[in-house]
């Protein structure tokens, strides 16, 4: 494999980096997977990302996202990554403009607009009951109380004041011990802060699972906000949320009823910052 070169694309969506290749013809076999993605997501050393991405055939979607955290672990989905992999699908004539695709997760639809760097990925219906809000945290950590949800991947979402003025540092603490804590979070978890700022307008802060690190943005995690704060009564419902990451803004809509959040959308940009080829001392 010493002589081999491997295309990739560079892409972000809202600052959340991604490096993807197309494995259709099956170039990535033979890799210890877990070891290339620890090796090409390091930064300063190799290419840098927060997580790789394959685009595979699938059987029953028109292509298969397989989605690795920087760490090496395959994660279930990611939506930043979503919406990336939407756009490269349709880059490299793998979908039309709307699409279908399988993930680890289930099924997702996107659909691109040709003329911005906006993708939308429409989530599948989340059952209301499943995900559990007002939990007590006795801990030392940002709040009393935290709201827990299976949105692809497991996320908590906690209500803080200021969140501007948190430190870097403070935000990694306290990220850290929730997504460590074996007690009450045994599989781990995504921690999302977030800030109300009125009735259709979210900031938020991630630290992610498999990054261990904030990132610019979590697609997933902006999601669960949304459908949280509306189920709370902090956000308005029908109408788009607007959440404020620090790479960008994303948009997330739904409706509740029946149980049920319906109509899950995330939008937001997907770029496509460069290409070329990964050689041998990017992951030897």
């Amino acid at each position: 494999m010493t002589s081999l070169k491997i295309p990739f694309m560079k892409m972000n969506g809202c600052g959340n980096d991604f490096i993807i290749v197309d494995n259709r013809q099956g170039i990535m076999d033979g890799f210890d997977l877990s070891r290339f993605v620890q090796r090409v997501c390091a930064r300063g050393i190799s290419m840098g990302a927060d997580g790789f991405m394959m685009l595979e055939h699938s059987e029953r979607a028109d292509f298969k996202m397989r989605y690795f955290n920087a760490d090496g672990s395959e994660g279930e989905m990611c939506g930043n990554g979503a919406r990336c992999l939407s756009r490269f699908a349709h880059a490299v004539g793998a979908a039309k403009d709307t699409m279908w695709f399988e993930t680890l997760a289930g099924f997702y639809h996107a659909q691109i607009h040709p003329e911005s760097q906006l993708v939308r990925v429409s989530y599948p219906d989340v059952v209301l009951d499943e995900l559990k809000l007002n939990q007590p945290y006795p801990m030392d950590g940002p709040a009393a109380l935290y709201h827990y949800g299976w949105i692809g991947v497991p996320h908590t979402v906690w209500f803080v004041d200021r969140l501007a003025a948190i430190s870097d540092r403070q935000i990694i603490d306290w990220g850290r011990q929730i997504r460590y804590d074996r007690i009450y979070f045994p599989q781990g978890t995504n921690v999302n802060f977030v800030e109300v700022l009125d009735g259709n307008t979210l900031q938020i802060r991630t630290y992610e699972r498999g990054v261990e690190a904030e990132t610019y943005a979590c697609g997933s995690g902006s999601t669960a906000a949304a459908v949280i704060a509306g189920m709370l009564g902090l956000v308005e419902t029908g109408s788009p949320v607007s959440v404020h990451t620090r790479g960008g803004i994303l948009q997330i809509s739904y409706q509740l009823a029946e149980g049920l959040a319906q109509e899950v959308t995330m939008e937001g940009n997907a770029k496509i910052v460069a290409s070329g080829e990964l050689l041998p001392d990017a992951w030897l």
